[in-house]
């Protein structure tokens, strides 16, 4: 053999070396068997009534028990199996234009009534309407015996309605502090 064929067959075997761990690199990358399990974040783009939501992304995603309650821009974590399943443990943080946990305070103010209502948005649509709590935090005189509550809760705001007991009379209010706590959890 003459050294040009010598050389010419070490170049031919340095270029297969090369091509082989190319190949093996790009087969590795994409086959959750050989790199093993994965977790990344991903949001919800559609919710499947079997179970899976759709993350934007396209990968249909099996959702855990624990995730009650998966909404469209649900910013989620998702986790795939060496044998290429992908799970969801539930929704992470806020998604795009909404949150899952939203707190405030709204002032309401009447004169000589027994009930007042007053709307109150939340500062962040909920994408479904949310539960909502709330409570009368201060009051002077006869309004600290008052109740409140929540009605007509949507997914951009609710009504707060504040009412004097049974046996009182009518009284006035000034800017009295309505908490509200609101949870799509």
């Amino acid at each position: 053999m003459t050294i040009k064929a010598r050389r010419s067959a070490h170049v031919a075997a340095r270029n297969l070396v090369g091509a082989l761990r190319r190949q093996s690199a790009r087969v590795g990358a994409e086959t959750p068997s050989v790199r093993g399990a994965e977790w990344r974040v991903a949001v919800v783009a559609t919710v499947n009534g079997d179970n899976t939501v759709t993350t934007e992304d396209g990968i249909s995603v099996r959702r855990w028990e624990s995730y009650l309650s998966p909404a469209v821009g649900d910013i989620i974590g998702i986790t795939q199996s060496g044998a290429g399943s992908w799970g969801t443990w539930g929704r992470w943080a806020s998604g795009p234009g909404h949150r899952s946990i939203q707190t405030g305070t709204a002032s309401l103010s009447w004169s000589a009534a027994s009930v007042a209502t007053g709307a109150v948005s939340f500062p962040v649509p909920f994408p479904t309407a949310p539960r909502v709590f709330v409570n009368l935090a201060s009051g002077d005189g006869a309004v600290a015996r008052w109740s409140c509550r929540a009605y007509s809760i949507g997914a951009v705001g609710f009504t707060a309605y504040v009412s004097a007991p049974a046996s009182a009379s009518t009284s006035t209010g000034s800017n009295i502090p309505i908490q509200w706590f609101a949870t799509t959890l």
